[in-house]
């Protein structure tokens, strides 16, 4: 059944259809002010995976100059060491023998020999 909505007097309508306005308008603002919220939600999430994934890259490139850095000091100590190396030969000692430690070759007087029981 529907409502005896009879209107009176002018001023009644009148008052009748200010208030339909206002609330209309108070839901529309309502809806706008969601809508709103919703999309600077939802670029806020962007901006925040953006900059998320910037520091992860920086962070990438990071490593690899690091992974770089560490290979090339790498090659450089593999480098040193065979030089370290390669001055122990047999003919580097006996140089530095003679001329640091001004040692030569014993004399046949000099050597003594030692007889072993079996």
């Amino acid at each position: 059944m529907k409502k005896n909505n009879k209107i009176k007097d002018l001023n009644e309508y009148k008052k009748k259809k200010k208030n339909k306005n206002k609330s209309g308008k108070k839901k529309t603002k309502l809806k706008k002010s969601r809508v709103i919220l919703i999309f600077a939600c939802a670029v806020a999430v962007i901006i925040g995976n953006l900059c998320g994934y910037a520091k992860v890259s920086e962070l990438k490139y990071d490593i690899y100059y690091l992974k770089k850095d560490l290979r090339s000091k790498e090659i450089i100590i593999e480098q040193l060491n065979s030089k370290i190396y390669s001055n122990n030969t047999t003919e580097e000692i006996e140089k530095m023998a003679k001329e640091k430690l001004n040692m030569d070759y014993p004399k046949k007087s000099q050597i003594e020999y030692i007889t072993v029981e079996d």
